[in-house]
């Protein structure tokens, strides 16, 4: 099966975002939240594998798990999908014993219903599998539209929460969506 296509999209699932501008975050201060929707095959015509196993964190813009704003953990993410009330830090920890990425997982228990039935990430076909692992966003086709699809996309708030001892300057960073696939 073809490889998951992922995008992501507004809130309102309009417009697609290629990046996040935080704009200026004073230190000690909170950023504005910005909702997105993360799809797999958004409006797809068919099938493409599901997400499993998928996770959200930072990484420098040059890829590391470099910086202030990865090793401080300065992003937040809220996964609404998964009925989350609060916010949780993303990004590296240095200090662990061992040293690793600070993920979060993004899944959705919703279902999307298109001409072949309804599906549910979790449910047969789109089960656990013991080897790869949990189903989390659905790679079925779909019509692209919030209200039937709600089983291919993921509902998340990001904000920063800049420390008070943050440098000054513009910080740029990426926002990774990991996942597995069959």
């Amino acid at each position: 099966m073809p490889a998951p296509v992922v995008s992501w999209w507004n809130a309102d699932n309009t417009t697609q975002q290629t990046r996040w501008d935080i704009g200026t975050v004073d230190a000690g201060k909170i950023s504005a939240a910005t909702t997105f929707l993360v799809w797999n095959n958004r409006s797809g015509a068919s099938d493409v594998s599901d997400m499993q196993n998928a996770t959200i964190t930072t990484k420098a813009a040059d890829t590391t798990d470099t910086g202030e704003l990865v090793l401080n953990r300065w992003i937040e993410v809220k996964v609404k999908s998964l009925g989350e009330g609060s916010v949780n830090k993303i990004g590296y920890n240095a200090t662990a014993t061992p040293p690793g990425p600070v993920t979060r997982r993004v899944a959705t228990t919703s279902s999307t219903t298109n001409a072949d039935g309804t599906f549910t990430p979790g449910v047969a076909p789109h089960a656990v599998d013991p080897v790869v692992g949990t189903v989390d966003i659905l790679g079925v086709k779909n019509s692209g539209d919030i209200a039937s699809a709600k089983g291919n996309f993921v509902e998340l708030v990001l904000q920063a929460n800049v420390p008070t001892n943050a440098s000054a300057g513009k910080v740029d960073f990426l926002t990774r969506i990991s996942y597995q696939y069959v």
